[in-house]
């Protein structure tokens, strides 16, 4: 039994190492620069010794795309649930900082990135903004500010504040 542990423990310990490499090659390089040679190179493993934790290079995406969800759920859940202006300003800041933080994640989520990962979507994991439960435009205008802002020239930036704060203020 304690064998069977320790080797779960450390199946689950390379899978994320590999979602890990996939996700700074990820962040480095764009999509493109993610496949099995290169994660191995990354993990000190063989090319093929990824296959035994990934059938595929679709299945590591897909991880890789619900890895990410995950993580920018969580900097949006603290404010998740809760109702009303200071909610909205939260959720928005967080989803904003975390986006702006991690832009190449932020749009392989979105699938922006050429490479469509399949299994959990962007928005069918993250709360909904305080108003209509069944609302995405809340959802849609705050991705594509982010977008905007991601995008913009350094001069105008500042008036990006402008638009956040006629958005969701």
């Amino acid at each position: 039994m304690a064998e069977q542990l320790r080797r779960e423990r450390l199946r689950r310990e390379m899978i994320d190492e590999i979602i890990a490499a996939a996700r700074a090659l990820l962040e480095k390089d764009g999509p493109g620069a993610i496949s099995m040679r290169a994660i191995a190179r990354q993990v000190g493993v063989s090319a093929p010794a990824i296959y035994r934790y990934f059938p595929s290079l679709d299945a590591l995406m897909r991880a890789l795309n619900d890895s990410v969800i995950s993580e920018l759920c969580a900097a949006v859940g603290p404010f998740a649930g809760s109702s009303g202006v200071a909610a909205s300003s939260g959720v928005s800041l967080a989803f904003r900082t975390w986006a702006l933080d991690h832009p190449a994640s932020f749009r392989f989520t979105l699938g922006l990135t050429g490479h469509l990962a399949g299994g959990q979507t962007l928005m069918g994991r993250l709360p909904r903004l305080p108003g209509p439960a069944s609302s995405l435009i809340p959802w849609a205008t705050l991705c594509g500010l982010v977008l905007l802002e991601l995008a913009a020239d350094p001069a105008d930036l500042p008036e990006m504040r402008h638009l956040y704060e006629a958005a969701f203020h």
